[in-house]
């Protein structure tokens, strides 16, 4: 019996020994701090992400088409298309309406310049569908974008809305399998670059 207690507080000792010296060195080591297996949270979904580079530019904002044209964008002119190969226009919005009492021309302000413009020449457009293009159609172009001399679509908001745009009429289709069609002037222009007119 003597034997059992005296070997029962040899084994006590040693434990009380064993997990002082891993206390002791816990403390060396560490501070006294335990160590934790980390585990790295996911991340949040509330952390917005960088937007990924691209050749296209910048993506539109809510309310604009591809072009970045708003759906109360107009194009404007003194004149019509009448005899002319191919015409200028201007990105503008209609500040009055068109009426009897102003000869049914609306008043607009220019958006590169600010300025106040009359006139009954006016278009509303949208982005073209390859399958509704034909020859005569009237389309507007982007001007300010050319890559291997075929007019190509804006790549960024103040590049189309402080640039150039003109008119013009499909003249041939049978390049589109180069990635261009022929507008009237003979200007080569990209398919992603055509505007067609909304009917008043």
């Amino acid at each position: 019996m003597r034997t059992i207690c005296v070997c029962l507080l040899l084994l006590g000792c040693v434990g009380v020994a064993q997990a002082d010296f891993w206390g002791t060195a816990d403390k060396l080591i560490t501070g006294g701090q335990r160590i934790k297996d980390e585990v790295t949270p996911p991340p949040s979904a509330d952390i917005p992400r960088p937007a990924a580079d691209t050749d296209q530019g910048a993506v539109p904002s809510s309310g604009e088409d591809r072009h970045y044209i708003q759906p109360d964008d107009y194009f404007i002119q003194r004149h019509g298309m009448d005899d002319h190969t191919w015409i200028w226009v201007e990105l503008a919005k209609m500040t009055t309406t068109p009426s009897s009492a102003t000869k049914h021309e609306a008043q607009f302000m220019k958006i590169r310049d600010g300025k106040s413009y009359w006139t009954s020449h006016y278009w509303q457009s949208r982005v073209a569908s390859p399958n509704e293009l034909k020859l005569g159609m009237l389309v507007i172009a982007f001007n300010d974008q050319r890559r291997n001399d075929i007019y190509a679509p804006p790549t960024s908001k103040s590049q189309a809305r402080g640039g150039n745009w003109f008119m013009a009429r499909i003249t041939d289709m049978s390049d589109l399998y180069k990635g261009y069609l022929t507008v009237s002037g003979n200007y080569k222009v990209s398919p992603g670059n055509l505007r067609v007119l909304i009917a008043r």
